[in-house]
């Protein structure tokens, strides 16, 4: 007998052949590139990334990719929870210390992180006010369930983007369906609000403030393909209040740029700068000297609000997701809410530190080296990429030390459902394959110390790519921007 959750994967994975039977594909792939460039859904070229006169049309999926309704809204039902965690994390200063102690000896970056983050948490007088901009992100597992579960891939705490591609290529999604699909396509394709909250967060913080004369600071790489992207978010902001100033700098331009006057971070010598977005500084190349790690420490001290501040970035890394999947660390931040503990814990898959020297710790190395298929490598890296599969596992493991085996950690292999789509890149072919996604949820938490002083979750990025591929971030140009269509 099929079970009713087979019969519905199956027809709605079906929704595509049958509408490319109506349609030639080859004319939806120039309509969906068209759409993008009418509505600002594209990239700067991989060959000119420094410059907008000539872009292409971002990498998405031609229709929404299958994901199961449920597990949609458990990312969504768990965001807030989410938040609240993070922001405790990053308070706990005697956690952190502890959780890295092992990273930082060979970890430089992590090291440094951790230097400024002592010496901000002494200074006392910083801003405790903060803003975390976080994107979740799971994918649907089914190697153990058919009907799927709900398993985090990673939190992210800094430069959370392309929720503004996202939802125009929900827009576009929707616009294909209409037509073949008609009113029902409600019933499958979520309204997607990713730019408005992640906007929402920036001015909450910045009219915390209470001082419309201060900026509001992007630190952004040098050069970026996806700027047009967080071109979107800065607009969106100033739609809120047209009096918001908005400066673009990267690291090495505010050393040069900004000084403290009475703990007031300022640039040019009289403009007030309020509120710093990071989209840059989640990366060792992008600190070229100390002078990268001087001004951070000066915006850390200061009395702007920063998204993220250095203790919720230090609570980004893959060691602290591995320590907190063990029992008693959530209960310790929902001592009273049993449930959330349950809903968070849930969507752990498993996670092994490799500083221990137990009998349990080595039989999961031995497992690792043996079967690496069952296994992802991870280092305390963040942006895609970095992350080791297959032989590689087998490779590190064996010539790795005890202290650079500290510095990572080894995370489940997820078993992600396959669908059905074409994924649209430019210039290239198009056709029909087998893919995978992953399913990220937006919210953000305007804290003042561990007290919320907002709190929102909504909207969401979907990335998809080949199945036979395992990293799958868009700026790498493996992944495309997706949608989930609801069964």
């Amino acid at each position: 007998m099929v079970r009713k959750s087979e019969r519905d994967l199956n027809s709605v994975t079906n929704y595509i052949p049958n509408i490319l039977s109506k349609e030639s594909l080859d004319e939806l792939v120039e309509e969906a590139i068209d759409y993008a460039h009418c509505h600002g859904m594209v990239l700067r070229l991989r060959e000119s990334r420094d410059k907008s006169d000539l872009c292409q049309s971002a990498p998405l999926s031609l229709f929404p990719s299958p994901f199961p309704k449920k597990l949609f809204y458990e990312a969504l039902n768990v965001q807030n929870d989410m938040s609240y965690l993070y922001l405790r994390l990053s308070w706990d200063y005697d956690f952190l210390i502890e959780a890295h102690k092992e990273v930082i000896k060979t970890d430089e970056f992590v090291r440094k992180m951790i230097e400024i983050y002592k010496e901000v948490w002494e200074y006392k007088n910083f801003q405790k006010k903060t803003l975390i901009l976080q994107r979740a992100d799971y994918m649907c597992d089914v190697s153990k369930n058919s009907e799927g579960e709900l398993k985090q891939i990673e939190v992210n705490n800094i430069a959370s983007g392309m929720g503004p591609l996202c939802q125009r290529v929900s827009n576009w999604h929707e616009k294909v369906l209409r037509r073949y699909i008609g009113e029902s396509v409600e019933d499958h394709l979520p309204f997607n609000n990713a730019p408005e909250v992640v906007a929402e967060g920036l001015y909450q913080a910045w009219l915390s403030m209470e001082d419309k004369n201060a900026a509001v600071l992007f630190v952004v790489e040098d050069v970026n393909q996806n700027q047009l992207d967080q071109r979107h978010t800065e607009y969106d902001l100033v739609n809120y209040d047209p009096s918001i100033r908005v400066f673009r700098l990267t690291l090495t331009q505010c050393f040069e740029r900004l000084t403290l006057k009475e703990n007031n971070l300022v640039l040019d010598g009289n403009i007030r700068i309020s509120l710093i977005y990071f989209r840059s500084g989640y990366s060792p190349k992008q600190y070229y000297s100390q002078k990268e790690w001087d001004v951070r420490l000066m915006m850390e001290k200061s009395s702007a609000i920063k998204s993220p501040w250095i203790g919720l970035q230090l609570a980004n890394t893959k060691k602290v997701q591995q320590v907190i999947a063990q029992p008693g660390y959530i209960e310790k931040y929902f001592p009273e809410r049993p449930t959330s503990v349950k809903l968070i814990r849930s969507t752990f898959a498993g996670l092994w530190g490799l500083e221990y020297g137990d009998e349990e710790t080595k039989e999961v190395i031995a497992d690792a080296i043996a079967n690496p298929d069952n296994y992802v490598l991870k280092p305390q890296l963040e942006g895609g990429g970095g992350n080791y599969y297959g032989e590689e596992i087998s490779s590190k493991l064996k010539s790795m030390s005890h202290d650079e085996l500290a510095a990572h950690i080894l995370m489940e292999r997820i078993r992600p459902m396959t669908v059905k789509n074409a994924l649209v890149r430019a210039l290239q072919p198009v056709s029909v394959s087998t893919v995978v996604s992953e399913l990220g949820v937006f919210g953000y938490l305007l804290g003042d110390g561990e007290e919320i002083l907002k709190l929102k979750s909504g909207g969401y990025l979907m990335r998809t790519k080949d199945e036979t591929v395992n990293e799958g971030g868009v700026s790498l140009g493996v992944g495309t921007i997706d949608s989930p269509f609801l069964f």
